[in-house]
């Protein structure tokens, strides 16, 4: 069984100027992911009206989760899924805090509330369980983002072992960093960039299409055949979806 994912920061609507814009890069984002017709999609950084304009364009596509503060005025990491594909069991957010169930906790010296959401699937015509986190740890603090990455990979952990996992996100670091490591090092899941140069997993390019960060991963159950991983590095007409390239990552079951 194929499953295709995807990992997109969205650039949350600020004012940019020019093809920077918004309303400019929605349509090059909805035509990359028509590109590759995914399963599912982990974004971070979308405000509800930037989700509801992507979905808009992609309306075999439905999107779960909340948003950082609790309010839906903030950013959120948002998931993105085809029903056709996949059947939606159960979702919840939690709080990248030591207090992970109240909305918009802080307690980690950050200025921002942190958050992940996580979603249960049944996979459609098979008796396979999916589960994935989505997440965008700190731009800050690398003890956010450790402490973040600590708790992410203790409730993958905690699913049931019979759901293949899946960890899509930004995790504003690079793979040598101790975030990144405690995500490594879980014994369910494993990083599909892994198998290339630091160089070519090179995500944030700020819309200058020249990477200098490798920030941007999926972590994807052991028992998965990773088929093939791409990080998309076109333009769209000319325009850059978004300061970060998205990643892309088939996989197989096997069965």
């Amino acid at each position: 069984m194929n499953i295709t994912v995807i990992s997109f920061n969205l650039r949350y609507d600020k004012p940019d100027t020019g093809m920077c814009q918004w309303q400019k890069r929605v349509g090059a984002i909805a035509s990359v992911i028509q590109d590759y017709q995914p399963d599912i999609i982990g974004t971070q950084e979308g405000k509800i009206h930037q989700l509801q304009d992507l979905q808009a364009l992609l309306p075999e596509y439905q999107f779960v989760g909340g948003d950082r503060t609790g309010t839906g005025e903030s950013e959120y990491c948002a998931i993105f899924y085809k029903p056709e594909s996949l059947n939606l069991q159960k979702t919840k957010d939690f709080y990248l805090s030591d207090t992970p169930d109240i909305p918009g906790s802080i307690t980690w010296d950050t200025r921002l509330p942190r958050m992940a959401t996580w979603a249960n699937f049944q996979v459609n015509n098979s008796d396979l369980s999916l589960t994935i986190i989505n997440t965008h740890l700190d731009h800050e603090s690398a003890k956010a983002r450790e402490l973040g990455a600590g708790l992410i990979s203790l409730c993958l952990t905690e699913f049931p072992t019979e759901d293949y996992l899946l960890l899509t996100g930004d995790f504003n670091a690079n793979p040598n960093t101790l975030a990144r490591m405690v995500l490594a090092d879980n014994s369910r899941t494993q990083d599909a960039l892994a198998t290339l140069p630091v160089d070519e997993q090179k995500t944030f390019h700020e819309f200058t299409g020249t990477a200098t960060a490798a920030i941007d991963t999926i972590y994807c159950d052991r028992r998965f055949q990773i088929q093939e991983v791409i990080i998309d590095r076109q333009q769209k007409e000319g325009v850059w979806p978004s300061d970060h390239f998205p990643v892309v990552v088939k996989l197989n079951t096997g069965n």
